[in-house]
């Protein structure tokens, strides 16, 4: 089963894309904070890290870079995700590996998911 670490400080939405995601059969985990971010990752096997771009005060494309930055987590692709506009360039150039901007269709989200994991059998 494919393993998605959704990292959002916004209970609601972290609650929705948790209840969202289980329901199309993936494992998801939830954190609303990025202290220890690459002990918890590295503690686990995740398919799939979906990171907003504001996390309690921290940037999301500063802990993309960073997680980006480490070997043992690199492999690991990044959906970033944010009500900000026109911010999508900025979260690429920091190493995520797809976009998608609040609010978004569950269609989509499920589509960028499938098109950066293989989905759950």
């Amino acid at each position: 089963m494919n393993r998605i670490l959704v990292v959002d400080d916004d209970q609601e939405i972290g609650f929705m894309l948790k209840l969202i995601l289980e329901h199309k059969g993936f494992s998801v985990s939830l954190l609303e904070r990025a202290e220890n971010l690459e002990e918890i990752i590295l503690q686990d096997n995740f398919s799939l890290i979906i990171l907003d771009m504001l996390i309690a005060g921290k940037k999301g494309t500063d802990v993309c870079t960073m997680l980006k930055s480490n070997p043992k987590i690199t492999h690991i692709p990044i959906l970033m995700i944010t009500a900000l506009p026109d911010i999508e360039k900025i979260c690429l150039e920091a190493g995520a590996d797809n976009f998608l901007s609040k609010p978004f269709e569950i269609t989509d989200l499920i589509s960028k998911i499938n098109s950066l994991i293989k989905p759950p059998k």
